[in-house]
């Protein structure tokens, strides 16, 4: 309905996920694309399924209006079943990394944020944070953990996975794996799920790597890198930090050149 009352309004309608964020893709689209197209309101649909059922209503095009659909790449691109049902049109447009907060993490605006908290010097900031040892460790940690939650979703497990909190997993006080044994039990559970666990998990792996390599950084959630980030900064900065105020720096000062691959979709 939105779509039909703004008809005009826009030279270009955008359709994302997340409801009540608009303000946040209004932000990031004006950072990428300038003053290239007026954009009036961004359609906010809250899940995927609205996202495809909005692509099935409007298509490519709304009376003359190029529409755009704006989608996390999660892990439908790792699982053959899923990946089948992507939909292959130009203006539908998967995101390379889980979600967009995953463009979030990005060093130099973090190593920004720290210097005001830190008040020191580029050089002794960005010796303190060594944001390069903690992303290398977190993904390295929360890798099997995402595996895990792609099988979930694999096997249609009528389970929580991404949803759950980060600090079932996450040290609080660190912005680590915890080390009191909880992944493991929680591994145990998800493999008592099925006989195939293995099999699947093989499968995703190759899957996932034939696309990304090595580097597994795509395949964890940026919601739960962001939660690992602050808590790691708030113990090295000595600082309570408060997640929307540390989101909204990372969101107006990462490298938006990360989303140039949608920024030429959108100019193509």
């Amino acid at each position: 309905t939105r779509s039909i009352l703004y008809h005009g309004l826009n030279d270009i309608n955008l359709y994302v996920e997340d409801a009540n964020r608009q303000y946040e893709y209004e932000t990031i689209f004006k950072r990428l694309l300038g003053d290239r197209y007026h954009i009036r309101t961004i359609f906010a649909l809250g899940g995927k399924p609205n996202v495809e059922k909005g692509y099935r209503e409007f298509g490519a095009n709304y009376n003359g209006i190029k529409n755009f659909y704006i989608v996390d790449g999660d892990f439908d691109r790792y699982i053959n079943r899923n990946r089948e049902k992507m939909i292959l049109d130009d203006c539908f447009i998967y995101l390379k990394t889980y979600n967009i907060e995953n463009y979030y993490i990005d060093e130099q605006a973090c190593l920004l944020f720290a210097k005001g908290l830190l008040m020191q010097t580029d050089a002794v900031v960005r010796q303190r944070i060594d944001f390069c040892a903690w992303k290398t460790r977190i993904v390295s940690e929360a890798k099997k953990l995402f595996l895990c939650y792609c099988f979930l979703k694999a096997i249609d497990a009528p389970e929580k996975s991404v949803s759950r909190s980060p600090y079932l997993f996450i040290d609080n006080n660190t912005g680590f794996e915890k080390t009191d044994g909880s992944f493991s039990t929680y591994l145990d559970h998800v493999k008592s799920l099925s006989e195939d666990y293995d099999s699947q998990i093989e499968a995703i792996t190759s899957v996932y790597e034939a696309e990304n390599g090595l580097e597994y950084f795509n395949l964890i959630c940026g919601k739960f890198l962001l939660t690992s980030l602050m808590c790691y900064l708030s113990k090295i900065t000595r600082h309570s930090i408060k997640m929307d105020n540390f989101k909204w720096f990372l969101l107006t000062h990462f490298d938006v050149t990360s989303l140039d691959y949608v920024k030429e979709r959108l100019l193509a």
